[in-house]
């Protein structure tokens, strides 16, 4: 599948503005034959704390319906995270919408530090058939968390679509995070990053398409931009057939137990 990376800033709490951005990045994707593209973490608003309850809004919604209308147009499956609200619970959602419609959606599992005070946590982990093959969602802070990617890898997804907001000073734990995750699981890894600042933090960018072999084929600068990269399957497989990661794995449950006031940590297998 030809997958495109947008990388973009995004102008805090105006969802008009970034909507009219992710346009002109979807139709730079289209003009290069991309099937998929991944946008950044919540790709709309920004974390804009002090709003989020109005920025928030249900999925189907006002912003996976443009994203439809987009999807068809380009013919191509869009991928990033929006606020959610569904009853009295904001989640921090990553949303796959297709030309057919919504083909998934993914509730951020690990909020990163004082996103936990204003988001729900999510608690599944989904792999989404496409007509391009299976794919997985994952944002941002979740690439710290390796049994993450492997529940979905157990599912057996193709790819993980990673939307991030990623901050300096953490330039070295990106690159070393996403390309683990696609290297833990021999999969194809594409992380999106913002670019710009907040009323926080400042973001890198540096965008990146990791191979199943923990390399990155792509990585952006700081800018905004849009590259397409051809994404083979056939990678994993290959490297499957020499070592398989989790055909070799030993699934154990690792237990901590007291002795004389000390902890040590026991085995028990499965």
């Amino acid at each position: 599948m030809r997958i495109a990376i947008g990388q973009m800033d995004v102008k805090l709490g105006d969802k008009k503005i970034n909507i009219e951005k992710v346009k002109e990045l979807i139709q730079k994707a289209a003009e290069n034959n991309a099937e998929v593209i991944c946008l950044p973490e919540l790709f709309t608003t920004g974390f804009k704390k002090e709003n989020i309850v109005e920025l928030a809004e249900s999925i189907p919604g006002e912003t996976s319906e443009k994203l439809e209308g987009l999807a068809v147009e380009n013919k191509m499956l869009v991928a990033g995270s929006i606020l959610e609200k569904d009853g009295g619970n904001i989640f921090n959602t990553a949303i796959l919408v297709a030309p057919e419609g919504l083909a998934g959606k993914y509730r951020k599992v690990h909020p990163f530090l004082e996103e936990a005070n204003y988001v729900t946590s999510g608690s599944e982990y989904n792999v989404f058939d496409t007509k391009v093959g299976k794919i997985g969602l994952l944002v941002c802070y979740d690439a710290i968390f390796p049994e993450a990617s492997r529940l979905l890898s157990l599912q057996g997804t193709q790819v993980i679509l990673l939307p991030s907001n990623w901050m300096n000073p953490f330039l070295e734990q990106w690159r070393l995070a996403t390309s683990a995750r696609a290297l833990d699981n021999q999969v194809w890894l594409v992380a999106t990053n913002r670019i710009g600042s907040d009323e926080t933090y400042t973001y890198f960018g540096r965008s990146r398409i990791v191979s199943p072999y923990g390399n990155a084929i792509v990585e952006c600068g700081e800018d905004e931009e849009v590259v397409v990269v051809e994404v083979d399957s056939e990678k994993s497989s290959e490297f499957k057939r020499i070592v398989n990661f989790l055909r070799d794995r030993k699934p154990q449950t690792y237990q901590a137990i007291s002795t004389n006031g000390k902890r040590h940590c026991c085995i028990s297998k499965k």
